[in-house]
């Protein structure tokens, strides 16, 4: 059984709290307003806007709670979101797990989030993406943990899982100018874990001999 229930609108929409950025900025974040039908999903989608723009300038813990004020009379709801970014935080310490293959500056030099600087999650998000398109790890995972003892650091734990990034092939075939041709390639995209590409080949038939050697550093 569903029973729909009255159509609401908003009559209007406040800002209330610490605001650590311009009004006019917040408001412009807000995805209802007021004379517009009652939506819940743009009233959490409003939220998501304002938190994601405080977490990109530090405040990593902020929150927002839109409150509503129904007047059933009318049919009408007042929304108030209440702002609460917190503290500004920092970044104590960058830490690696899972890389028990690749070294730390594979992964460190892919991070857009640096230690000592403000918190800012869409820094977090692009370093992930840079460190999934190296192709040598099959998952990566992202978390941050608070700094014991204090209300204003945390340190960001970065966890990936390694896959193998090495390919070896054996070829045999047959021509009637060259005869039987046998090859062996043996080839590293992440050669001692450096991020570093090393590839060795050899080719050699009746009447042809080929050897070659291949060294690529894709961040240089």
């Amino acid at each position: 059984n569903v029973r729909e229930g009255q159509v609401f609108t908003v009559s209007d929409v406040t800002l209330t709290g610490d605001s650590v950025l311009p009004e006019e900025v917040l408001k412009s974040l807000i995805l209802i307003e007021g004379g517009q039908r009652f939506s819940r999903k743009d009233i959490e989608a409003s939220v998501e806007n304002i938190t994601a723009v405080l977490s990109n300038i530090g405040y990593a813990f902020a929150t927002v709670n839109p409150t509503p004020r129904v007047n059933r009379a009318d049919q009408e709801v007042s929304l108030n979101f209440f702002v609460d970014p917190g503290k500004r935080v920092y970044v104590r310490r960058i830490e690696f797990q899972g890389n028990d293959q690749s070294k730390d500056e594979v992964l460190r030099r892919e991070m857009r989030q640096f230690e000592g600087s403000w918190f800012s999650q869409a820094l977090i998000d692009r370093s992930k993406i840079r460190i999934e398109r190296l192709g040598y790890f099959d998952n990566v995972n992202i978390e941050t943990e608070p700094v014991d003892g204090t209300d204003d650091q945390i340190d960001v734990i970065v966890s990936v899982e390694e896959t193998p990034s090495g390919n070896f092939q054996v070829g045999f075939g047959y021509s009637q100018i060259q005869g039987l041709i046998a090859s062996i390639s043996v080839e590293q995209n992440n050669f001692l874990g450096s991020g570093r590409q090393v590839g060795f080949a050899v080719s050699r038939s009746s009447i042809i001999s080929q050897v070659g050697i291949s060294y690529t550093n894709p961040y240089y």
